[in-house]
């Protein structure tokens, strides 16, 4: 861990230029960093089993939660167009490559039986589906936005096809909080590119298309969306009427973080350690199921503050950056923002949080850069020429005249 910090510094020390505001350059890092703190305060005085080598399950102690801050700051500190590229290629490498080994195994196996069963709920290399359907979104999410703002018609067919790819996986996955988080992402992205004026309705009409034709190939294979939704709909019914049965709204959810609000209450300040809620939680899965609700639990509401503050502090940067935005950090802070969605039904894991931390730092180093706008459409350029055109021959026929 050191190595890489010594070598992210040389990276940055290399690559930023000009003089730089140093505290207005590191603000999310002195928010994560708060975060960082109250975690460790809240990990020494409310120690726990797990606080110093996590559990047999997820693996994260208090290290662990420190490293994803690390996970951060290495990626911030990455302002190469080049490196910054293979850094999300490579997460959205790692998602393709698990979904075109996934899909091939589940097929080979159901094919003898004709048992379409066997393609839901895949989960790959992970412990649980549902940690694989939110890697599988964030993946999604980063293909969509290569297909609508890659400058190369290379890039964005490559992405539309990943597109397709990933979201077939996560069909089969059958993760509803992961396509739900899916959803918001990319249509937040095309509400974004449209305010900024970077949509385009070609690359916009294909990944429709696209999507569509591949929700009905689930449909068709037993694997869509419809009956997640009819769920989804039974749950909010159960919600709104209030009865006994609201508690399992969201397979059991709404109770786990009913729960977990009481246990968030009884100790708001440095919250109850590492895993430390388990016991006052129903069932045996020990957290609540909602990653902000689990920082508040562990290490205080001031920790999930912070940690908030630092995403906020991100996203005001990028709005404010408008069209300079480029290409990577567009697509980075998609990624970054599914995976924000889905964390309202996941928990962290080892190997899925850095993944957000990564992203959010590709978006950091993006926005600090000093960038202009992105080249204008061949449209937009000639409209502009012929008006330029316009305006010099009605000057010089006025100095004619005079």
């Amino acid at each position: 861990m050191l190595a890489l910090l010594v070598l992210a510094a040389r990276w940055a020390r290399a690559d930023l230029p000009g003089e730089r505001d140093v505290l207005r350059d590191n603000i999310p890092l002195l928010l994560f960093g708060a975060f960082s703190a109250l975690a460790l305060t809240a990990a020494i005085l409310r120690p726990t089993p797990e606080t110093w080598s996590g559990d047999g399950y997820r693996h994260e102690s208090i290290f662990t939660y420190l490293s994803y801050v690390g996970f951060f700051f290495l990626a911030s500190q990455v302002f190469s167009s080049r490196r910054r590229r293979f850094v999300v290629g490579l997460v959205l490498g790692l998602v393709l490559v698990s979904c075109v080994v996934t899909l091939v195994s589940v097929t080979v196996n159901a094919a003898p039986t004709e048992n379409t069963s066997q393609l839901r709920h895949v989960k790959a290399y992970f412990e649980q589906f549902n940690h694989y359907g939110y890697l599988l979104a964030v993946g999604a999410a980063l293909a969509a936005a290569g297909t609508l703002v890659a400058r190369s018609r290379l890039a964005r067919s490559g992405s539309l096809a990943i597109f397709a790819i990933t979201l077939l996986t996560l069909l089969f996955n059958d993760t509803l909080g992961a396509s739900v988080a899916l959803a918001v992402g990319v249509l937040g992205l095309v509400v974004w590119l449209a305010t900024m004026g970077r949509l385009r309705a070609r690359r916009t009409a294909a990944l429709v298309a696209v999507a569509i034709s591949v929700h009905l190939v689930a449909e068709f294979a037993g694997a869509g969306i419809l009956n997640a939704l009819i769920s989804l709909g039974a749950d909010v019914g159960k919600l709104s009427a209030g009865g006994e049965d609201a508690g399992s709204a969201g397979t059991g959810r709404w109770e786990l973080w009913v729960a977990t609000i009481e246990r968030i209450a009884a100790d708001p300040w440095l919250g109850h350690g590492v895993e430390g809620i388990a016991a006052g939680l129903p069932g045996t899965t020990g957290r609540s199921h909602n990653e902000y609700l689990q920082y508040a639990a562990f290490f205080g509401v001031p920790a999930l503050l912070a940690y908030l503050g630092a995403i906020g502090a991100i996203t005001v940067r990028v709005v404010r950056r408008g069209r300079a935005v480029d290409d990577v950090t567009v697509c980075a802070a998609i990624g970054a923002a599914t995976y924000l969605v889905s964390a309202c039904f996941g928990n962290t894991m080892y190997y899925t949080a850095p993944v957000l931390f990564l992203l959010l730092g590709i978006v950091w180093s993006g926005v600090r850069l000093r960038g202009e706008a992105p080249a204008r459409s061949d449209k937009q350029r000639a409209s502009q020429v012929s008006h330029w055109s316009q305006e010099t021959q009605d000057s010089q026929k006025t100095q004619t005249a005079r």
